[in-house]
């Protein structure tokens, strides 16, 4: 991984309470748009359901990543392996995750590329 998006990362881990965070989702974007190359949005909500269908609405403040375009096929991975936890307590978190998994699903992609062209 770029040892500048690793450090990033590391900032965000260290991030406690009372320190400065995202302001808004204009912070937000432009990572997701360095690291992916595509558009996506951050998006508050007022619920969530984690864990499953049968799990009831937990209130609050929520946050989730979702494209703002057709991506590359990214979204669609994350909400088939990450049903049911995709908003998160902050914006840092949401975004954390979401870029994680980013870099979980380009490894898998690679690798499928890879054992295509053998």
């Amino acid at each position: 991984m770029d040892t500048a998006i690793q450090s990033k990362f590391e900032q965000i881990l260290a991030l406690s309470p009372e320190t400065e965070k995202f302001e808004d989702a204009q912070q937000v974007t432009p990572y997701l748009r360095y690291i992916t190359g595509c558009r996506y949005r951050l998006e508050k909500n007022s619920h969530r359901r984690w864990g499953g269908e049968e799990i009831p609405l937990e209130e609050g403040t929520f946050y989730q990543i979702l494209p703002d375009q057709v991506d590359n096929g990214f979204y669609n991975w994350y909400c088939n392996n990450r049903p049911y936890h995709q908003s998160y307590h902050t914006p840092e978190m949401a975004l954390l995750q979401f870029v994680f998994y980013w870099h979980v699903w380009q490894t898998e992609v690679n690798k499928k590329d890879f054992r295509l062209s053998e």
